[in-house]
């Protein structure tokens, strides 16, 4: 039987080599790139910057889901065709895009107001108003209006490519501003600006050479617009499917 004066200083003797180990450890743990890489990861700033982005993801998402389900009904209700629906559908995917690209720094907007503006905006096309002589950008107002949308009246009044060359039609606020931007590229997919441009005056050549004018206008406003984000403009093809 061992001596039960042994006990004390085999017990003093494990727990000396138990904290010679785990001192050796935090060493080697504090020399180590990776870990230092893994504590700056980790470290609050970071943390807090990404919960911010996440949350704010994660309620655009929810408010994507529930606005394109509530622009699902008015597109049945007037009867948009299939060009038409795309089209709304690009546009709407355009500005959720920008809105998600926005820096932290850059002023708060209504998303709501923008997304359901950008899928609505050509509500005035609608098949159920032919006829009427009318600007369909203005048709678009008075339809969202009556409707009781008042947020996106003016997105949708501001949108057409023309109404930079209008001080009393010219987009003003950032809503209007990011709307008629994702209008100028998305046409039933994503495209250049130019392109859409000229693409639009080929189908309506009595306000071809308005469009034209139009053109540096809207360029400029794209740049305004562009700036508030971490994209470009030829990097929206990859984030809108």
């Amino acid at each position: 039987m061992r001596s039960s004066r042994s006990a004390p200083r085999q017990r003093g003797s494990i727990e000396r080599e138990a904290t010679a180990r785990a001192n050796w450890r935090c060493a080697m743990m504090r020399s180590s790139p990776t870990t230092r890489a893994e504590s700056a990861t980790n470290s609050p700033v970071p943390r807090t910057v990404l919960s911010h982005l996440l949350g704010v993801n994660r309620r655009l998402t929810e408010l994507s889901t529930g606005l394109s389900t509530k622009a699902e009904r008015f597109f049945r209700r007037y009867g948009y065709p299939e060009w038409l629906e795309t089209h709304s559908r690009v546009v709407g995917a355009i500005a959720e895009a920008l809105i998600r690209a926005r820096r932290r720094g850059a002023p708060p907007i209504d998303a709501e107001a923008v997304m359901l503006g950008a899928y609505l905006h050509d509500i005035g096309r609608s098949p159920l108003l032919a006829g009427d002589p009318r600007d369909h950008n203005v048709l678009s107002g008075i339809v969202l209006a009556a409707e009781g949308l008042g947020a996106c009246v003016e997105v949708a009044r501001r949108h057409a490519i023309y109404t930079v060359l209008d001080p009393e039609l010219a987009p003003r606020t950032a809503e209007e501003k990011l709307v008629y931007v994702a209008d100028r590229r998305g046409g039933q997919q994503v495209e250049p600006l130019d392109m859409r441009a000229q693409d639009t005056a080929r189908r309506n050549p009595k306000y071809a050479e308005e469009i034209g004018r139009a053109i540096p206008l809207a360029k400029a406003l794209e740049r305004e617009v562009f700036s508030e984000t971490s994209l470009a403009p030829d990097d929206l093809a990859g984030r809108v499917r």
